[in-house]
């Protein structure tokens, strides 16, 4: 556990590409309180990504950028996860699947419609939406506490020593406050 006093705040805001109408609403108003934190809470950079509704962990998928990205930033969650004795099941959920006509196997992991991470410090501290023994906490609880200026709890920082290398690890990247990454197949329309 860390004592320091937490001098910088990023949030990360992964919405799912393509999703049905239905989840559209909560992916506007997610969208809409995050961008209220960037002018209201002491939220020091904004990130918004995303994603597909499902990526596949293979070698091949590795080889692409964006699914490099989003394979680290989940390696990361499972990290945090596992540290924090939270659970990120069932809104990530992992199954395996096998091709019935050359054997192979692979894994494929379900992403959520909306995600929200919390660095503190360059720090993984907080994912929501996940499991804290019965409690569940949802994405619109962190934002509201966010907004509150009250996301310590349960947020729980540690220490580790990061690796630098091209992927995105638990610390966020530096660059400019805002960015919006777009991860995944190229939208519709002119080239």
């Amino acid at each position: 556990m860390s004592d320091h006093q937490l001098t910088s705040k990023t949030v990360e805001l992964w919405i799912r590409s393509f999703a049905p109408v239905t989840t559209g609403p909560t992916q506007e108003r997610a969208l809409e309180r995050v961008e209220a934190l960037e002018s209201a809470a002491p939220i020091d950079e904004i990130e918004i990504s995303v994603w597909g509704k499902q990526v596949e962990r293979t070698s091949r998928s590795r080889r692409i950028p964006q699914l490099r990205t989003i394979e680290a930033r989940l390696d990361a969650f499972e990290r945090w996860a596992n540290r924090t004795g939270r659970s990120l099941v069932p809104f990530f959920r992992t199954r395996t699947v096998e091709s019935s006509i050359t054997g192979d196997r692979y894994e494929v992991c379900r992403l959520p419609t909306i995600a929200l991470a919390e660095f503190a410090d360059g720090e993984l501290v907080h994912v929501a939406p996940c499991r804290d023994g019965d409690r569940t906490i949802e994405v619109f609880d962190r934002l509201d506490a966010l907004e509150r200026d009250e996301a310590t709890d349960p947020v729980v920082t540690y220490e580790e020593t990061h690796a630098s290398d091209e992927s995105i690890s638990d610390q966020t990247r530096s660059g400019p406050d805002r960015r919006s990454l777009f991860v995944g197949p190229s939208p519709p329309g002119p080239n």
